[in-house]
């Protein structure tokens, strides 16, 4: 898989549809029509609503869809997990690349497998995610024993050599990512993006749309700025035209 060209801004957009109810996710699909985003579904919207219903909903709007399943288990399940979501066909899904790399080879092998078993269009993008843009540094450290940037490296490192197609960093890694050639190919998602006149809220690494983009970012995931937008900013549509705004500003 060789790094995504886009024809627009908008395409580099990844909303963060991070609620429980198909109800509550219509009235942002519904704000957000024929701009061209494409449509993160978080595992709440996932595990009540069911994958199926989800994927359904995003597909109404012509959407891209990536279904934000975070697999994480032993070899044997990440697989069948995989092929399961891939028969529901979005175009990503993602897997923990903090895993061994049986698990991570194993996602593939699902993914595969499930194409050719049951003559599916298309293979959904497979992304791992390394190190969660709400864990700092002190807490990296705790957790798997060394810094963030370190730690992604490894974890992207793991996922390139297992076939998947990319990973999930924050743009602070960005950089490292693709100086390293082990992974400078990967296609890179961002999330931890705040626009200047965003709140942080309960991110750790942040940065804006245009800077992750000058760093190689190729995805951006952007949820609360444009689901929840600044009263002077306006409604959800608003927020997405601000930010193409500020990324076709980008050369």
């Amino acid at each position: 898989m060789s790094r995504p060209t886009f024809t627009s801004s908008a395409k580099r957009i990844m909303v963060a549809i991070d609620v429980d109810e198909l109800s509550e996710a219509k009235k942002i699909a519904e704000n957000l029509k024929d701009l061209g985003v494409t449509f993160k579904i978080g595992n709440q919207l996932g595990t009540y609503e069911g994958w199926q219903k989800a994927v359904e909903f995003a597909r109404q709007y012509g959407a891209q869809i990536f279904c934000d399943t975070k697999f994480k288990d032993i070899p044997n399940t990440v697989e069948k997990s995989a092929r399961a979501i891939t028969r529901r066909q979005p175009d990503f899904f993602n897997v923990m690349a903090d895993n061994n790399l049986a698990a991570l080879v194993a996602a593939v092998d699902g993914t595969k497998n499930a194409v050719e078993d049951f003559s599916l269009a298309s293979k959904p993008i497979i992304l791992g995610v390394t190190v969660l843009t709400s864990i700092n540094s002190e807490e990296s450290d705790q957790i798997y024993g060394d810094d963030p940037a370190s730690k992604v490296l490894q974890f992207a490192s793991n996922a390139a050599k297992a076939g998947l197609d990319g990973v999930v960093c924050s743009a602070e890694e960005v950089t490292i990512l693709r100086s390293d050639k082990r992974t400078s190919n990967l296609i890179l998602v961002t999330p931890g993006i705040r626009p200047s006149w965003a709140a942080p809220n309960d991110q750790a690494r942040i940065i804006t749309p245009s800077q992750a983009v000058k760093n190689g970012s190729d995805y951006l995931v952007i949820g609360r700025p444009i689901t929840q937008p600044p009263k002077d900013i306006g409604s959800p549509r608003d927020a997405v035209l601000k930010i193409i705004e500020e990324l076709d500003q980008v050369k």
